[in-house]
């Protein structure tokens, strides 16, 4: 018998292999993945970010880091696809550290010059990475993943932007908006001797389903372009001066080069200002700023996808 996670991998691979067929067939065919069905093929991917990032790491950027390296291991060593389903039923303890092996990883990816790498290390056994030596039939070191450096950033890169970024997004919102309003319990919530299956239930649901529902009420999801970085000054003063003084908070977050924010989630003082940035309160908008792209879309809880 087939899990139910497995059953709405399946489904969802058809799909997207439907779609390729028709494509290819007819421009005019279009097969549409709503994006229930997407977070529902991440649900372990998104179980074991929301694990890494809220009980671990603590950091969006690193969180983000660590599970495009780990799924380009899935990838491209791994003949099955069951390595982070595999690490999802792991312990806290356990998952820790392979983080710290694969934050040794990022560390050696991070360098131009490789023995300036090695030096940093200090610890001989470091550099042994044993679990993914392991993992890949050591195929892959130090040294050959500095050798592959600009390959497996590229990769890391499109598993970003097709992967990681869209089917965390909801995730990411909710961690900055909860920044500034009980974080501590919020972390006890996510971290207290909870099951695996209560993890996977968080993530492939909402973070912080049913809580400070008000303020997904009058939230207004933005996503930047990479390489044209604009500051929450910026946003804020844009739309107070075309809209007036309707933004009560912005939180900006995601990651890319010199920690250029790729989203943020701007609460609005009232949901009926919404439509006013949004056509109609639904679809996306195009704004620029400074000559700078960026588009807007209300933001949708995940447990509101149906």
């Amino acid at each position: 018998m087939l899990s139910k996670e497995k059953k709405k991998r399946l489904k969802f691979s058809y799909l997207l292999s439907k779609k390729k067929f028709m494509d290819s067939s007819s421009s005019s065919s279009i097969v549409s993945i709503t994006r229930e069905q997407f977070n529902a093929f991440h649900g372990f991917d998104r179980a074991l970010f929301t694990r890494i990032v809220m009980c671990l790491i603590g950091d969006i950027t690193q969180s983000f880091q660590v599970m495009s390296f780990l799924i380009y291991i899935e990838r491209i060593y791994l003949k099955s696809n069951s390595l982070i389903s595999d690490l999802v039923s792991l312990s806290d303890h356990s998952i820790n550290t392979i983080v710290d092996e694969v934050m040794i990883c990022l560390r050696c990816l991070s360098y131009e010059h490789f023995p300036t790498f090695l030096a940093t290390l200090g610890n001989i056994a470091a550099s042994s990475i044993p679990w993914t030596r392991s993992l890949t039939g050591n195929k892959l070191t130090l040294g050959v993943i500095h050798q592959k450096r600009r390959e497996i950033l590229l990769e890391m890169t499109k598993i970003l932007n097709t992967i990681c970024y869209p089917a965390f997004e909801d995730i990411c919102v909710h961690i900055e908006m909860h920044k500034e309003k009980n974080m501590s319990t919020f972390f006890q919530s996510m971290c207290g001797g909870q099951e695996t299956s209560n993890y996977v239930a968080a993530a492939t649901s909402n973070v912080h389903e049913g809580q400070h529902v008000w303020a997904e009420d009058r939230t207004v999801f933005l996503k930047f372009s990479k390489g044209y970085p604009i500051s929450e000054a910026e946003v804020h003063a844009y739309f107070t001066w075309r809209y007036g003084d309707i933004v009560e908070a912005i939180h900006m977050g995601g990651v890319g080069g010199k920690d250029q924010a790729m989203y943020a989630s701007m609460v609005l003082r009232s949901a009926a200002n919404i439509p006013d940035i949004v056509n109609d309160g639904v679809g996306k908008t195009k704004f620029t700023i400074n000559g700078k792209h960026f588009w807007a879309r209300r933001f949708i809880p995940n447990h509101r996808i149906r």
